[in-house]
């Protein structure tokens, strides 16, 4: 599920921290539509994914960059 065009700032692997956090939410929304199953399970496991990257201060500070005020 790409992010939004507002969402990727500069390049496709930079991102906002507020922006990966609605993502996570999202997918997980997402995944309590499906019934039980493998579908969800893929979901799910996506979230649980994006929940280590949010953990990795490594991965945070080569992906994620402060957002612009307008």
């Amino acid at each position: 599920m790409p992010l939004p065009a507002d969402q990727a700032v500069n390049s496709p692997s930079h991102y906002t921290m507020a922006g990966l956090v609605d993502l996570r939410r999202q997918i997980l929304r997402d995944a309590r539509s499906f019934p039980v199953g493998a579908e969800r399970n893929q979901q799910r496991q996506i979230a649980i994914s994006l929940r280590r990257l949010l953990k990795s201060t490594t991965w945070l500070s080569a992906h994620v960059i402060e957002a612009r005020s307008p």
